[in-house]
């Protein structure tokens, strides 16, 4: 693939190369960049955060194709540790001996990972000019539960927040309320369970005042390009090779059994 040729050059310290008008470029502590030919001169930002394993350069792959139609560049930070540290924190065990623990566990107030995400951020506006009220915090997995810990906080300045497949429901300090919230999920994914993001994910964010759209779907632990190109089409426009379908206008009840007409 493109992005294949891309990150090799950046690794030879050829970074700043043009190969087909598009770049790859390796940012501080292991964040990928990806620049497409289409991207104007304030190009909107799509910040991915990956799932457990840190496997980030799958993020930019995963998304190359929606960048180059939509003009839209790519970060891809990569968590400290195996995962992003809000989520390892709040997968413990739960204590018996402190329930303060237990609480603190699943409420966010900042974090070493959020400052690298931040940091990523900085780094590639200093070589892009990014336009910060078009950046969009999404994640997939873990990458999705940190994702919304983070983006809820009113101390970050994104214009929506995308988590397909989170897992944890974790409140955060300080919401911002009003905040655009895109979430999906598989209805028979057996890695996180539907029914959390259901039941709890989705009713935190509305407690914490976001104006939540979720779009449960049959399928597994995923993000098919329906559902992908349907949150990519709210946030930065429709694309004309956009897949989706209109999203629903109310938020779905946590119903796991399927419907009689799908949603997708």
């Amino acid at each position: 693939m493109l992005l294949a040729a891309l990150l090799a050059l950046a690794q030879s310290g050829a970074a700043g190369a043009l190969v087909h008008e598009s770049r790859v470029i390796e940012l501080p502590d292991e964040a990928v960049a990806y620049i497409p030919a289409s991207a104007g001169p304030h190009p909107a930002l799509l910040v991915l955060l990956h799932g457990a394993g840190r496997q980030r350069l799958t993020m930019v792959q995963h998304f190359e194709a929606e960048a180059d139609a939509r003009g839209i560049l790519l970060l891809a930070p990569t968590s400290r540790g195996p995962t992003w540290d809000a989520v390892a924190i709040g997968e413990r065990m739960p204590s018996p001996d402190s329930p303060l623990a237990n609480e603190l566990a699943h409420r966010f107030s900042g974090s070493r990972d959020e400052k690298r995400v931040d940091a990523a951020i900085a780094n590639l506006s200093k070589i892009v000019p990014v336009d910060r009220s078009r950046t969009v915090l999404a994640g997939f997995s873990d990458g999705a539960t940190f994702a919304l810990a983070m983006g809820m906080s009113r101390y970050e300045q994104f214009a929506a927040v995308i988590a397909w497949s989170p897992g944890i429901a974790i409140e955060s300090d300080a919401p911002a309320r009003g905040r655009r919230v895109f979430v999906s999920h598989g209805r028979q994914d057996p890695l996180l369970k539907y029914d959390t993001t259901c039941g709890d994910i989705v009713p935190l964010l509305q407690q914490e005042g976001a104006k939540v759209t979720f779009l449960p779907f049959n399928g597994v632990h995923e993000a098919p390009t329906p559902v992908k190109d349907a949150f990519l089409d709210a946030v930065f426009g429709r694309s004309p090779a956009s897949q989706a379908a209109p999203l629903p206008s109310t938020v779905a009840t946590c119903v796991t059994a399927l419907p009689e007409t799908p949603v997708y």
